[in-house]
């Protein structure tokens, strides 16, 4: 167990930290009539020297937090994260909301279920979730970003930049949340200030793929278009990465007339239409682009 720290008096405070496992584990156990006590790996050591290695822990993966164990809160809850990775968000809710009911106190129930309402649109909903998912754990950094993002799609920046800040002040290397201030000035065109932050990122890790997205962001934005297009290139994109890399990507061939590459890319999008880049903008829009595109491939075959 990972001790949190008393804000108030600077000292880690490990028993109460050991109350809530506690009362976590007798509600998931007593609610579920499982045997198996899942343990919460944060992702900031406040004191390495009382941590001790979990039987059983919680990650993320993709969208979703998933359990290990064999629980009946862990069990439901992978069938739900299963369901999410699938984009079916309405199926992936009602499964979280029968859990809840029975393990309200549960973070991957909480955390979960404001995720599916952020896809399913349901802003308020999702918020309620993701505040009682902090509640429950308030040293989960990725649980501020959710919260952060509701903010953003409500077009309240300070309150959104407020969530991805404490993010990153509960993890330091909390890479998305660097990511994610940048973009909000990036949407205000305020590249410079955008810039720095993508640079914070790409120190922690010079190969982060959403930030090295964020240095092609800035050179398309000041329309050095080649550029752009050299440091998509770089990205790996084996592993997760943010889907709007193929709208810059498009966006720069069209602008060098490379209409058979931004042809491409803008149809790649189509591929993940379950994910947040259609959330903020539209299919017909991208719909539009690949006519256009290949309006002019036909023009140059003439």
């Amino acid at each position: 167990m990972r001790a949190i720290k008393n804000n108030n008096t600077g000292k880690t405070g490990a028993p109460a930290a050991m109350m809530f496992l506690i009362v976590l584990f007798c509600t998931a156990r007593g609610l579920y009539g499982g045997g198996n006590d899942l343990y919460f790996l944060l992702e900031k050591a406040r004191n390495p020297a009382v941590e001790t290695v979990p039987r059983y822990r919680i990650f993320l993966q993709g969208e979703a937090l998933h359990c290990t164990g064999e629980t009946e809160a862990a069990k439901s809850n992978n069938r739900a994260a299963a369901l999410m990775a699938k984009g079916d968000f309405t199926g992936a809710a009602r499964e979280l909301e029968y859990g809840i009911v029975r393990a309200p106190l549960f973070l991957p129930f909480r955390y979960n279920l404001g995720v599916c309402y952020i896809f399913l649109r349901k802003l308020d909903a999702a918020l309620l979730h993701l505040t009682k998912a902090r509640q429950l754990v308030p040293e989960y950094s990725k649980t501020y970003l959710q919260i952060g993002y509701v903010y953003d799609q409500w077009g309240k920046d300070q309150e959104a930049q407020d969530n991805f800040r404490e993010a990153i002040r509960k993890n330091p290397k909390e890479l998305k949340a660097f990511i994610l201030v940048g973009n909000l000035y990036f949407k205000r065109n305020q590249v410079t200030m955008a810039e720095k932050y993508y640079h914070q990122a790409l120190k922690i890790d010079p190969r982060f793929p959403d930030g090295l997205l964020g240095k092609a962001k800035v050179h398309f934005h000041r329309e050095e278009f080649f550029k752009a297009l050299i440091q998509i290139k770089s990205i790996d994109t084996s592993a997760d990465y943010d889907k709007s890399l193929h709208y810059f990507y498009a966006e720069s061939a069209f602008k060098l007339k490379d209409y058979g590459t931004a042809f491409e890319q803008y149809q790649k999008l189509l591929i993940f239409k379950k994910d947040r880049f259609f959330l903020e903008n539209s299919e017909s829009l991208i719909r539009h682009k690949i006519d256009l595109s290949r309006r002019f491939i036909d023009s140059m075959n003439y």
